[in-house]
């Protein structure tokens, strides 16, 4: 079993997946009933009633209580059992777990670990996805391996090149250099390449005329929160007032040792107005992600195929190496806290 991090906040949906009935999620292991109680602040229920053990997510949603669907219990955000069909009294044991939950930047989070610790001041920050003068195409892919894999996949771009030929890879992707620090509890991993043609996603969106200048800045929000910045411009110029300026948001949250969902968001500062260009950029993320969940899929297999093997590290895996180590020094700190 993986050594979650449990102790942060996970995107359990989007906030408009989240609407009329109650909805149904893995988080970190954890059958999670997600529902609007009438206040409309989003609460986070155990998917399991207490009486016989049913999904409360099969249930409905009355006057703001979810319904279990096998007997009638209603219980409340808190997860208080509220009424029990044919009895006055409610034994207080009669009650779901709940978990701390918060909706900002489009997304529904979720708290697994301990209570008390459940700080707003720690979700990461993803503001581009609804923030004033950016427009953002979201969306979710869920991959069958394990959370890590995809991590070292989006810190490492170097991939682009090979796997993503036909949208976004170029040969100067996996050809430059990159600089990896760590400062604090943040990664950082920045790529920039000078004169350069643009990629086939690019030359989508904007004529350029000619090469460009392009850049990568890939940061883990720890343990599970990706974020690239990433651009181009025309070459030479320094002049990104006149090139495009996007954010590539991934929010990772482990389902389980081997499944993953990946709430992305493209965020831009260009071409606000433009619903055509939603859909250009949602079609060539949807099929470069797929390209990804097939490589991701294939490489979970062959890890447990061989047990106990590790994997080799190169040059360009040096903000993999120092985001592998921020998430075991947070999984350390966790068991050493419990002890």
């Amino acid at each position: 079993m993986t050594d979650f991090v449990r102790n942060a906040w996970y995107a359990a949906c989007w906030s408009n997946d989240l609407e009329n009935g109650p909805l149904a999620r893995v988080v970190l292991g954890e059958e999670i009933a997600l529902f609007r109680p009438a206040s409309g602040v989003v609460a986070a229920l155990e998917d399991c009633c207490p009486h016989r053990f049913a999904a409360l997510s099969m249930g409905a949603v009355e006057a703001g209580e979810i319904v279990c669907p096998y007997h009638g219990m209603r219980f409340g955000g808190d997860g208080v059992c509220t009424a029990i069909p044919g009895q006055k009294s409610v034994p207080t044991r009669a009650r779901a777990r709940s978990y701390p939950a918060i909706e900002k930047n489009g997304l529904v989070w979720v708290w697994t670990g301990e209570v008390e610790g459940a700080d707003p001041g720690c979700l990461p920050d993803v503001h581009w996805l609804d923030a004033p003068g950016w427009r953002s195409v979201t969306g979710t892919t869920r991959y069958d391996c394990n959370w890590l894999l995809l991590v070292d996949n989006l810190i490492d771009l170097s991939h682009a090149t090979f796997v993503h030929k036909s949208t976004i890879g170029t040969d100067d992707v996996a050809d430059t250099p990159v600089s990896a620090e760590r400062d604090g509890d943040t990664v950082v991993v920045t790529r920039m390449m000078y004169d350069t043609e643009p990629s086939n996603f690019y030359q989508q969106v904007k004529d350029f005329g000619g090469n460009v200048d392009r850049w990568h800045r890939i940061w883990l929000d720890p343990p599970s929160t990706v974020i690239i910045d990433a651009g181009v411009m025309p070459a030479g110029t320094n002049d990104r007032n006149n090139g495009i300026d996007t954010r590539i948001i991934s929010v990772l949250t482990p389902v389980d040792d081997c499944t993953v969902d990946q709430h992305w968001g493209f965020a831009r500062d260009f071409g606000l107005d433009d619903d055509g260009l939603d859909s250009v950029i949602a079609g060539s993320l949807v099929f470069t992600f797929d390209e990804d969940r097939d490589i991701l899929a294939r490489q979970q297999l062959n890890l447990k195929k061989r047990p106990g093997a590790l994997m080799m590290n190169n040059v360009a895996d040096a903000g993999v190496v120092l985001a592998r180590r921020l998430i075991d020094e947070m999984r350390v700190k966790e068991t050493e806290a419990v002890k």
